[in-house]
């Protein structure tokens, strides 16, 4: 009974907050402002069990305020459970400072209002500008005028394709367009490789986001070319091509087979990651290509943004500044530092997870990193199959602004629920197997997802 009751109150607390939350400062409950020993203001950092790692990282840095950590799962807890408690934190005037959490997570507390605005504060103390960040990545942070979060970098997941093959004309295909490209395919040649199999996870992801407007909370598979496409991938499921057998092929033919223009004009559309302006980048969309142009096609999608960004829940987790936070302008400061800094590079690291960073300034490093580091997007390359010395070269500039440019016209788009693309995976592989119509599937995303939504709104 009391485990009970006191269900009740948070959840009336709950809707209390909800209700009062307008994005007005007079409706939250203020944090009493807290000083160390020593007299330095004291900035809580809440989280769900992760923390930005260049929070980690810069703790140890000399600075006029005192960090104070606060994991709202620890042990067994549930994430329900801590963001109900960090909702009683808001309402009795004892939130953190700074929230850190998982982007659709964060998202809902940004609906609710509980986000301070920091345009408002980098007009006020200084420290950045908004011409400091990439100008996608900061539209797409924007929510009703206001920035309610940020994050440190991101990643990007398209396709390309060899533009002699599909034109420049085709970058951010369609559905339709991806689908004629399939039917009209050079013979012998594989739409995406070894990938296949992930027809329907490259085609659908898109057209199926596309059915959510995650903004009104509102869904419909019914429409557009989501059915369509569905039922193209059905009826063009993975057949196992040609597997050499490797022990018997001799070298020149592992190197036809592999390597060389050959090798890359036997697919289509190649998917790419990119994980940061890096080598990995150079070496996907330029060395693997064989040096040629390409057209960056996207996933398919009805809407011209054919890339999905993410972030890194250990390495790039948005943040804020919660408005129950009465030391707003050293909250401020926190969230500059944890911007301006990024790991330093070690010249023989292969790492490439470091992410694209959200800063202009940190971004042209990466982008005009020394060759003698082994991570620099100018080091040396090899044709496919290829590492002999006297073979390499390096990007040219034409394909880095190339690259560049595209980075910084994708659409910044972090919010979306993982679990929502889930959704989409578990109804379609039964039509992938012939187990389920296409129209069926329809109506279940359209009943399963309403749900889902209605349940966060």
């Amino acid at each position: 009974m009391k485990k009970l009751i006191a269900f009740s109150a948070a959840a009336a607390l709950l809707c209390a907050f909800t209700a009062c939350s307008s994005g007005k400062e007079s409706s939250i409950t203020m944090n009493e402002a807290k000083t160390s020993d020593d007299g330095k203001t004291i900035i809580t950092v809440g989280n769900f069990g992760f923390y930005d790692s260049a929070f980690s990282d810069t703790l140890g840095f000399p600075q006029e305020f005192k960090v104070e950590s606060r994991n709202y799962m620890k042990g067994d807890i549930s994430f329900d459970d801590a963001a109900r408690q960090l909702d009683l934190d808001m309402i009795q005037g004892d939130s953190p400072d700074v929230l850190f959490a998982p982007p659709d997570k964060l998202y809902n507390y940004i609906r609710k209002g509980a986000m301070a605005d920091m345009y408002e504060l980098m007009d006020e103390y200084g420290g950045l500008e908004r011409e400091d960040f990439l100008p996608n990545v900061l539209e797409g942070l924007t929510i009703n005028g206001e920035l309610p979060a940020v994050v440190d970098s991101f990643f990007i997941s398209t396709a390309v394709a060899k533009t002699k093959y599909v034109g420049e004309e085709f970058t951010n295909w369609t559905p339709e367009q991806a689908m004629q490209f399939y039917c009209e395919m050079p013979e012998g040649m594989d739409f995406l490789g070894d990938e296949d199999r992930s027809l329907s996870f490259y085609m659908l992801r898109n057209p199926g986001k596309g059915c959510i407007d995650y903004t009104d909370y509102t869904c419909d598979f019914s429409g557009g070319s989501f059915t369509d496409t569905l039922r193209f991938c059905a009826e063009h499921p993975f057949v196992e091509g040609y597997v050499p057998d490797m022990s018997t092929m001799s070298e020149e033919e592992m190197l036809e087979y592999f390597g060389g223009t050959k090798g890359t004009d036997r697919q289509l559309v190649y998917r790419i990651d990119i994980s940061g302006f890096n080598h990995s980048l150079a070496n996907d969309a330029y060395a693997n290509l064989s040096r040629e142009d390409f057209t960056f096609v996207g996933l398919p999608s009805s809407d011209g943004n054919g890339a999905k960004t993410f972030t890194n829940n250990i390495s790039s987790q948005p943040y804020g500044i919660l408005k129950n936070s009465s030391s707003k302008e050293a909250a401020w400061k926190l969230v500059t530092q944890l911007l301006r800094y990024r790991k330093p590079l070690e010249k023989f690291a292969w790492d490439d997870t470091l992410g694209i960073p959200v800063l202009v300034s940190q971004f042209n490093i990466d982008y005009d990193r020394s060759s003698s580091y082994h991570n620099s997007i100018n080091c040396d390359l090899y044709p496919p199959g290829e590492w002999e010395e006297e073979k390499a070269f390096r990007i040219t500039d034409e394909v880095k602004e190339k690259l560049r440019d595209y980075i910084f016209s994708v659409k910044f788009d972090i919010y979306y629920p993982d679990e929502l693309s889930y959704f989409i995976d578990e109804e379609c592989d039964p039509v992938i197997a012939g187990e389920r119509t296409p129209e069926e599937a329809v109506r279940i995303l359209d009943d399963r997802i309403t749900t889902f939504l209605s349940e966060r709104s």
